[in-house]
């Protein structure tokens, strides 16, 4: 391999990483490439023609939290080092944040040797919805749609649940869809946003205080989208794996959620029980 050149991800390169992508038969379209540009920050690797072999883009939620993401290296350039170039671009700008990415098993030794460790795994679901078995909702728990006004109860709901600010991120999935939320007792308790992506919706983030919920904000916004769906969930929310399954959302793939710093601890209010993205998690 000649000489490498690094520089800033620019939105005239969208094409070309979206041919990385599809040569790696990822789900992404142009569109799902735009919405994170716009989120984010990104590094490419060209060749000495200016030929893009590579990228990584990284995401800040404040000065303290971040994600990593959208890693990708041209397939006949594999293994020359050129995802660590691009790794320690991102990690060189991310400062002091503690850092999350969800990684594939190919990716998993190089994030090992950046200074991620595994902290748990994501089940991928989706299909068709065949079926929406019903769950009770609390009595004194109400669904309704999302309004603009309801957005700041959305962030600070979603900062508790993260442990850090995504009021862009979460502004950006509600103006690209919409969704649902559940008050309880004069406050917002759990809600699902949904936006297109891929082969079809994509339900996330959602946030809730528990897995019945969670199903129940997943199960009303599926009354509403139509076609191919999928939702990102943690593996240890074996009661929402399992009544995604009987919806006909099967599991067709699980990765690994990677931190490198020290983690937030969880709040007893307020889980991510569906991803918003596994680069934007």
């Amino acid at each position: 391999m000649g000489a490498l050149t690094l520089r800033r991800l620019e939105i005239h390169d969208l094409g070309g990483v979206l041919r990385l992508s599809q040569a790696e038969r990822w789900p992404h379209r142009l569109e799902d490439w735009q919405f994170h540009y716009r989120l984010g920050r990104g590094w490419v690797a060209c060749d000495a023609d200016g030929q893009l072999l590579g990228t990584a883009s990284w995401w800040a939620y404040g000065d303290r939290f971040g994600t990593v993401g959208l890693v990708l290296v041209d397939q006949s350039h594999q293994g020359q080092g050129i995802g660590r170039q691009l790794m320690n671009a991102v990690l060189n700008e991310t400062g002091s944040r503690v850092l999350q990415l969800v990684a594939t098993k190919a990716g998993l030794t190089l994030y090992q040797r950046c200074g991620f460790r595994e902290r748990h795994g994501i089940e991928q679901h989706h299909g068709i919805a065949t079926d929406n078995p019903a769950l009770a909702v609390p009595p004194d728990t109400v669904l309704r749609a999302v309004s603009r006004t309801d957005l700041a109860a959305l962030y600070d709901l979603d900062g508790i649940a993260v442990g850090a600010s995504r009021q862009q991120v979460i502004s950006a999935v509600f103006d690209a869809g919409g969704g649902v939320l559940a008050h309880r007792n004069g406050q917002v308790v759990g809600f699902a946003l949904v936006r297109q992506s891929g082969r079809g919706a994509l339900i996330g983030p959602v946030v809730a205080d528990d897995q019945p919920l969670a199903i129940a904000l997943i199960a009303h916004q599926l009354k509403t989208t139509r076609g191919f769906t999928r939702v990102d969930v943690p593996t240890d929310a074996v009661q929402l794996a399992e009544w995604l399954e009987t919806a006909g959302l099967a599991c067709v793939d699980r990765v690994t959620t990677m931190v490198r710093g020290a983690v937030p601890e969880e709040h007893p209010g307020a889980r991510v029980f569906g991803l918003v993205s596994q680069a934007l998690s």
